[in-house]
């Protein structure tokens, strides 16, 4: 029956003993309503309005049904396979989102931004583009990699007026490619799960195998098979790895990929001709040695016959007969090895061009448009706007601008806390600012420019701007400042970014907290980028945050120091001397160079790395690589400047990770190694030396 119905035929056989079958099995009308009074009993939890404790018993109870590893594909299963640090567990977290909260559109970013701190996320559903775009999203999975233990994973993963609920579940995978679940779903708050607690019972106290297998498929997992389906659809497209190409990128990389089929095709075949004309010069050369040996053989007969009275022109045209031809061995194998040379320098060149190509497309294949991260902000700056009862016009440029995808990842919490920061600190209330003569709308601009191999993003506010004595005020207060000390106003600015410190007189979900700005700084340094604030007193602040275009490929100014090379990001450098040792001054034992009127310190980095050096180039001057920003400059004393080139970081890992100063290392193009130097760890590392050094001469003055 079932195969002619799978076929679209009409099942023509007799089934009226089957039918009879069935009926044997339905109760009496008696049996029928105690069992059904039974059965339906937990329907009307389903269908009537749910409440927050019973969603949660809902959410508790669909981990139960649909298995977080089962939303995984095969490709999937071994993807997250390999990204799995060794000593780590996976674990796939379900988080259930409040949609009363003011911000619920970026509520999985948030909870993604709190997990990676302490787990490495391997993938989302939702996948992670999914979370940036403006809506809510009920429910979300996070599929995550770490050491730390259950409950600390889900007291991370619930965010106080953020999130509903949070369940986790231990992944583990086998060596053919599967995952499966090892451990039950632990919620956050499980006492809500004993509302369907009566489900088992029902379907134990049945008579019948068939009421028994079909009761829990009625109580248990009655709301189960409706969400299965879009689960599984989420799944299809959930990847967090995944990144959506331009077809025409593709397409040209494609082309270049051609050319360089093609260009291969012209190396071998240089390749085979070079063979070719080392075979020729061997024969030629072997002819040569060997006429070269008969002419010396010849040379006592020519003698005796000079000394018999020989005519010498005589013997001269007989040496040119026999060893003329000598002058034309090399003939042929030298005008082949002219064409082969031209043609395998032509390739040469046409393969560096296509590599350049090449490695441009696939970087611009890894760049995603800023508007992945500005997109979000009109719903965050109008909900807050609410919430703070101000009247805030957000104004969005370079929205186009593109910047590497692990990048983006990594920066929409910096400028949200940068936006957050200027929305409650900076813009006045209508009230304020109608006071001050100014519009009762204030306006936030969110820009994204390019300079060069960099991404400038600023936040600008047109507000009250940084009171400077309520900041000196506050970092007394917190033993951050000495009173008497005197602050330019850059100083006081910097200020903000230490940690815990806030002007806030009031603590909410906004602000007062002491966390923000002190993340904003961490953050970009992680990502070798800068932030600076430039602040007019009621006209306005300005957040800059400066970052390279892509953390896989940098542009370097390779250094040596010894017997070692050291890379600098060139983005980092500001410029370089050579001076003379005459030219070197000392203001408080700390080592200084006048450049144009203004006194730049110096560190020799053989001493800051204990790398033996000679101090002084041969010519008896020193090199100096003056690196940081227009505000904060130091100069690095080297041995040698080698040039630029492009230096493919390799992050280092295990005991080399708490280096401080250095931030990878790259291959060079002869096999060695050159450690890239951390210019904003430089720049602490060397203020902390001189701390310590006038530490250590106060001391001994007392």
């Amino acid at each position: 029956m079932l195969a002619a119905r799978s076929n679209g035929e009409v099942y023509s056989q007799d089934v009226s003993e089957t039918v009879t079958k069935l009926r044997s099995y339905i109760p009496d009308k008696k049996d029928t309503k105690k069992t059904t009074a039974k059965a339906s009993s937990p329907k009307p939890a389903v269908s009537k309005p749910v409440t927050q404790p019973q969603a949660k018993a809902v959410a508790s109870g669909d981990e139960d049904a649909v298995d977080p590893a089962s939303l995984l594909s095969e490709y999937e299963i071994l993807e997250l396979r390999e990204a799995v640090p060794a000593g780590n567990k996976v674990y796939a977290i379900r988080v259930q989102f409040d949609e009363s909260s003011l911000m619920n559109t970026v509520g999985g970013i948030q909870v993604f931004a709190a997990l990676k701190q302490s787990a490495m996320v391997l993938k989302t559903i939702p996948d992670f583009d999914a979370l940036y775009e403006d809506e809510f999203h009920s429910e979300v999975l996070y599929y995550v990699a770490s050491t730390a233990s259950e409950s600390s994973l889900l007291s991370i993963a619930n965010i106080p007026d953020v999130t509903l609920n949070a369940v986790i579940d231990e992944l583990t995978f086998s060596a053919e490619g599967s995952a499966s679940k090892t451990k039950a779903s632990k919620p956050e708050e499980p006492a809500p799960a004993a509302e369907v607690q009566p489900a088992p019972d029902t379907g134990s106290k049945a008579e019948t195998p068939q009421p028994e297998a079909s009761a829990p498929a009625v109580q248990g997992d009655a709301g189960h098979p409706k969400k299965a389906p879009a689960a599984a659809a989420n799944a299809a497209h959930a990847s967090g790895s995944v990144l959506r190409v331009d077809a025409k990128r593709i397409d040209y990389l494609l082309n270049l990929v051609s050319e360089t089929v093609i260009t291969k095709a012209s190396l071998n075949q240089s390749a085979m001709e070079f063979n070719e004309l080392y075979a020729l010069f061997q024969n030629a050369n072997g002819e040569y040695k060997d006429r070269i040996r008969k002419l010396l053989d010849k040379f006592p007969s020519y003698l005796e016959k000079l000394q018999q009275g020989a005519d010498l022109n005589t013997i001269k045209k007989e040496l040119a007969a026999d060893y003329a031809g000598m002058f034309e061995l090399f003939s042929q194998f030298e005008t082949s090895m002219k064409y082969s040379v031209t043609k395998f320098r032509s390739s040469a060149q046409n393969l560096g061009r296509i590599s350049g190509e090449l490695q441009e497309g696939v970087m611009k294949i890894r760049m995603v448009p800023i508007s992945q991260i500005f997109s979000r902000f009109p719903r965050v700056v109008r909900d807050l706007s609410k919430s703070l009862n101000k009247n805030i016009q957000l104004v969005i440029e370079g929205e186009d601008t593109e910047l590497d995808k692990s990048v983006v990842e990594d920066l929409l919490d910096p400028i949200m806390h940068c936006v957050r920061n200027s929305m409650d600190h900076g813009i006045e209330t209508p009230e304020e600012r109608k006071a001050l003569g100014k519009s009762e709308q204030g306006t936030l601009l969110l820009k994204a420019s390019n300079e060069g191999n960099m991404i400038v993003i600023e936040v600008v506010d047109d507000g009250k701007g940084i009171d400077v004595d309520a900041v000196k005020a506050k970092a007394v207060e917190r033993g951050l400042l000495h009173p008497g000390k005197n602050l330019t106003d850059v100083e006081a600015y910097q200020l903000i970014f230490a940690p815990g410190f806030s002007t806030s007189k009031t603590i909410s979900s906004v602000s007062g907290r002491g966390v923000g700005l002190d993340v904003v700084k961490t953050h970009i340094e992680k990502l070798n980028g800068t932030v600076t604030v430039v602040s007019e007193r009621n006209r306005g602040t300005r957040f800059t945050i400066k970052l390279p275009l892509t953390l896989a490929i940098i542009q370097g100014l390779l250094i040596r120091v010894g017997e070692e090379v050291y890379s600098i990001p060139i983005t980092s450098v500001i410029e370089s001397h050579r001076v003379r040792s005459e030219e070197i001054n000392r203001i408080d034992s700390y080592e200084v160079f006048n450049v144009r009127n203004e006194v730049i310190s110096l560190l020799r980095l053989n001493r800051l790395f204990g790398v033996p050096s000679a101090e002084k180039g041969d010519d008896g001057h020193h090199y100096i690589v003056i690196v940081g920003t227009a505000e904060k400059k130091v100069g690095l004393m080297v041995d040698s400047l080698i040039g630029e080139e492009d230096v493919v970081i390799k992050p280092l890992k295990d005991q080399f990770t708490n280096s401080p100063g250095i931030a990878g290392a790259s291959i060079l193009g002869d096999g060695s190694v050159s450690l890239i130097i951390d210019v904003g760890q430089l720049l602490d590392l060397g203020l902390k030396q001189e701390m310590h050094a006038r530490e250590r001469r106060e001391a001994s003055i007392w």
